[in-house]
């Protein structure tokens, strides 16, 4: 298990190299913290929440559920962020359901984390690992 302290997340932060998009689309839970700091460095105010639920603590779950579709009919370039690419499922699920709703749209994906045995590869990521990340903002 890894930790994956505050001053950690700075340090991403301050590395990131990414281009801005109209909205922030954050996969909750796992994607606030990263969804409002983008926001904060990009000054965007259009971000946006969906759930999507994969885990319950550190068991995976058979199904995932997607609800709270976000309206985003005016954008045109959306970033959806998450802490991590660990199966992929979630960011697979996500996209479908958003592809589907807006086609028109262009959908980048960001996380922290990348496991190479994921069956989704982020368009942008800080670190590719094999272990399991525990985040300081996890109560747990």
């Amino acid at each position: 298990m890894r930790d994956y302290t505050y001053n950690d997340f700075q340090n991403d932060l301050n590395k990131l190299n990414i281009p801005k998009s109209d909205a922030i689309v954050a996969i909750a839970r796992g994607g606030l913290s990263l969804a409002h700091n983008l926001a904060e460095i990009f000054n965007i105010r259009n971000v946006f929440t969906i759930n999507a639920v994969s885990y319950e603590k550190e068991q995976k779950k058979e199904n995932i559920n997607v609800f709270n579709i976000p309206n985003l009919e005016k954008f045109k370039n959306i970033l959806i962020v998450d802490d991590i690419s660990d199966s992929g499922d979630t960011f697979i699920e996500v996209l479908k359901i958003l592809k589907q709703k807006y086609p028109d749209v262009n959908f980048k994906t960001l996380s922290i984390f990348y496991k190479p045995t994921s069956k989704f590869k982020p368009d942008f990521y800080f670190h590719e690992t094999k272990e399991w990340i525990k985040f300081f903002w996890e109560r747990y």
